[in-house]
């Protein structure tokens, strides 16, 4: 199996204008260390995320990975087979102007600002949980959900985009769903695909509200398929996509948030009537009426949005995009 361990110099905190750190062959599984989105540099509540770790270089990720076979075009099939905390502690933060409860300069208001503040979460995976302290000693327990905030493409026509930044060739997404056992769908935009990884999350609710998740190194072991540019199953991918063993999964990203809202609904109802032959408006029917609409982020320079619809309520159980995620979840069946 490839290892991908980047040392201190190897980790990108761009998508895009960087040569592949390495080449790994499509179908086959390779393994991945993230670095935490503050590079491990903060690992008690007194550091101060601002003076260590400054934006930019924030939210480091490992790659760019070449993915060999693939070409500009053709859709890319990224299954997440298994992720691993690679530490027993994670950190989260709040920051003075960051945050979704907080005044920004395209958002100002006259309050004065948070307070920078450190917490240090600790995992307990036989309970499933992690869990950090107030400062009054009080325990503070939420589960624990390990998945990665980051998985990009290359963008197109040459553009570099902060590791930040989420948009149509993924990015900074922080959805929960991007976990073990889902395949998210990007399109390349360039030869080789050029994926990059990181910002794992060991846990985090919807919204990202506080600005950042428990962050947390990680190992992730992965695998990449690929549908070709011409395949019908390609036709009209513009956007994001996400399947699961239960769900397919449409991804928004935009300001304000309701046309993060719409993109990632549009992007469903076409993929809805594509997969089962239905018109347009029988597709938009069926997607209002059993759709979980969930908010990744609403924190970051664009917000982002999924809308999912349960696999059983496709009529006609067709095999969606090529069965590339039956493909991946289960190599085994394939060979």
């Amino acid at each position: 199996m490839i290892r991908v361990e980047p040392g201190p110099e190897d980790y990108a905190f761009t998508v895009g204008g960087r040569p592949a750190y390495v080449t790994v062959p499509l179908w086959e599984e390779f393994q991945v260390f993230t670095e935490d989105c503050f590079s491990g540099r903060i690992t008690a509540v007194t550091d101060r995320p601002r003076e260590v770790a400054p934006f930019p270089r924030v939210n480091p990720l490992t790659g760019p990975v070449e993915l060999s076979g693939v070409r500009a075009g053709d859709i890319v099939a990224v299954h997440l087979a298994a992720l691993e905390p690679a530490r027993t502690w994670g950190v989260s933060t709040l920051s003075p102007g960051f945050g979704a409860l907080s005044g920004t300069r395209g958002s100002p208001n006259l309050q004065p600002e948070t307070g920078e503040r450190v917490w240090i979460w600790r995992t307990d995976p036989d309970s499933g949980t992690v869990a950090t302290t107030t400062e009054d000693g009080r325990r503070l327990q939420v589960p624990l959900r390990p998945f990665h905030g980051t998985v990009a493409v290359a963008p197109a026509h040459g553009e570099v985009r902060t590791s930040t930044v989420p948009d149509a060739y993924g990015g900074n997404l922080d959805i929960p769903a991007v976990a073990a056992g889902a395949t998210l769908y990007l399109k390349a935009n360039t030869d080789g695909a050029l994926l990059s990884i990181g910002d794992g999350h060991y846990a985090q609710g919807d919204g990202e509200f506080a600005g950042t998740a428990v962050e947390g190194a990680m190992r992730t072991r992965l695998r990449a398929g690929v549908l070709d540019a011409a395949h019908p199953d390609a036709e009209g991918f513009d956007w994001p996509r996400l399947e699961t063993d239960d769900e397919i999964i449409a991804v928004g990203c935009g300001r304000p948030l309701e046309e993060a809202v719409r993109v990632a609904l549009n992007t469903l109802v076409l993929w809805v009537a594509s997969a089962c032959g239905l018109p347009r408006e029988d597709a938009y029917q069926l997607v209002s009426q059993g759709c979980v609409t969930r908010l990744g982020n609403l924190v970051n320079p664009s917000y982002t949005v999924t809308v999912a619809l349960p696999k059983t309520l496709l009529p006609g159980a067709p095999r969606l995009m090529s069965g590339l995620h039956d493909r991946l979840r289960h190599p085994e069946e394939d060979r």
